[in-house]
């Protein structure tokens, strides 16, 4: 049975904890999350989803995406999407960073047989300061 869960920045915390555990996620994004299980993925785990600014909602091409203590990443495309294959069973960190934007870390990602886990990150622009 395929279980979906989406969630927006409201519950996004409670959901977390409550299925994988994790913590760290900003109240003040509007992050989405969905995961699909069971699916037919021979046996791997597909990490992948969009990057947006989160003042804009315009997507952010050449964002990196690292699996933490991994030798696992990419960068978004012109849309801002991105897609991470044969991802291990385990959990990890994703970090999220982009020039003119302040780093993301998205901690306890669980990844599974057969899951497919899509994430819509945002990130804050960071402030220029002048001199």
């Amino acid at each position: 049975m395929k279980k979906i869960f989406i969630v927006t920045s409201a519950a996004l915390l409670s959901f977390c904890l409550l299925l994988t555990g994790c913590t760290g996620y900003s109240s003040s994004t509007k992050d989405n999350i969905t995961i699909k299980d069971n699916l037919a993925l021979h046996g791997s785990c597909i990490v992948s989803g969009k990057v947006l600014d989160n003042n804009t909602n315009e997507p952010i091409r050449g964002a990196n995406i690292v699996v933490f203590s991994k030798p696992m990443s990419t960068v978004t495309d012109l849309y801002g999407q991105f897609e991470i294959i044969d991802i291990l069973p385990g959990t990890y960190t994703l970090q999220v960073f982009c020039v003119g934007y302040v780093q993301r870390d998205i901690p306890d990602i669980e990844a599974k047989p057969d899951r497919l886990i899509k994430l819509d990150i945002r990130l804050e622009p960071r402030p220029v300061h002048g001199e």
